[in-house]
């Protein structure tokens, strides 16, 4: 028996860098998927083929490597249940160098498959807890809201401490600017705290700040009051220029998107110094965007598991 799980990729809407500090976040699941096809060995061997590259190791031997320190962790994390090998082979809709969440659908989409498998037990936010600790034990950090919004899909207000999720109703179309190159989200997160490193209640006061966007973000949505949703990522886009994250690739791509009249909003996405700028409204044709557009759409489809 094969078990088959896709996991959507994701976007951070609001809540960059303060979701790090017990704050909240806005986070989406988009229709770009990871999928992970486990498939059960009668030896111990450990196989795994993405277009990465393949690894293989032993069920008793296994040390965590890149490209798959993930995966690697993952099957760490239950290598004691385990009686027998497996191979698991990894697709996906979208490149490791965008920030759609790649790590976070991965890493969802290897623990969902190997708890089917193994028959263990959870519930969406047990998925959300286990996940987010194979994360943080590989970078050392990580909110897990990118992992909440692979789980549940649609989008999401994510609260790390104590762990909510609750997925909101109302959607509006998004366009997905790519700058061109990414930065490793624990780098970015080392960058920031070194800059505020003398400055510790002026970062903690950005942080309130994003926080409230979150907060009157959510209402807007609840509320469909798009346009000021658009004005609360604009000014949360401010306090990302603020924090250091902006830099003029990202700058040029947001002013040429608020440049048409059906943007009510633009923002980085993610932890900056890079990656994807959104824009709240979807970007006609006849205006040419800077940098690399990218088609995607809110997807309400979470993880999803089926067995073969």
């Amino acid at each position: 028996m094969s078990v088959k799980v896709t996991a959507p990729g994701s976007l951070m809407l609001m809540g960059e860098y303060a979701v790090l500090h017990g704050k909240r976040a806005l986070v989406c699941a988009v229709d770009k998927r990871m999928t992970v096809v486990l498939t059960p060995r009668t030896d111990k061997k450990i196989i795994i083929r993405s277009a990465l590259g393949n690894h293989e190791c032993d069920l008793e031997k296994i040390e965590v490597v890149a490209p798959f320190q993930f995966v690697l962790t993952a099957i760490k994390n239950v290598q004691k249940k385990m009686k027998s090998g497996c191979e698991i082979e990894i697709t996906t809709e979208f490149s490791d160098k965008i920030g759609f969440g790649s790590s976070a659908a991965v890493t969802v989409a290897t623990v969902t498959a190997l708890m089917t498998w193994l028959h263990l037990p959870y519930s969406k936010l047990e998925l959300v807890r286990v996940a987010r600790n194979i994360i943080r034990q590989v970078q050392g950090a990580g909110s897990g809201a990118d992992v909440a919004a692979c789980v549940f899909g649609g989008i999401i207000e994510y609260h790390s401490e104590p762990l909510t999720v609750e997925k909101l109703k109302n959607h509006y179309p998004l366009t997905v600017i790519y700058s061109g190159s990414k930065t490793p989200t624990p780098d970015a997160i080392k960058k920031v705290d070194q800059y505020f490193s003398d400055y510790p209640l002026i970062f903690q006061q950005f942080c309130k700040t994003i926080d409230t966007c979150v907060s009157e973000g959510k209402k807007a949505i609840t509320n469909e009051l798009w346009s000021k949703l658009g004005k609360l990522m604009n000014i949360q886009q401010g306090v990302m220029e603020s924090l250091g994250v902006s830099n003029t690739v990202l700058q040029t791509i947001i002013s040429s998107l608020r440049e048409s009249d059906v943007i009510l909003g633009a923002k980085i996405s993610g932890s900056g110094f890079g990656d994807c700028v959104i824009a709240l409204g979807e970007l006609p044709a006849s205006h040419a965007a800077k940098g690399e557009k990218i088609p995607v759409n809110i997807t309400d489809l979470g993880v999803q598991c089926e067995k073969n």
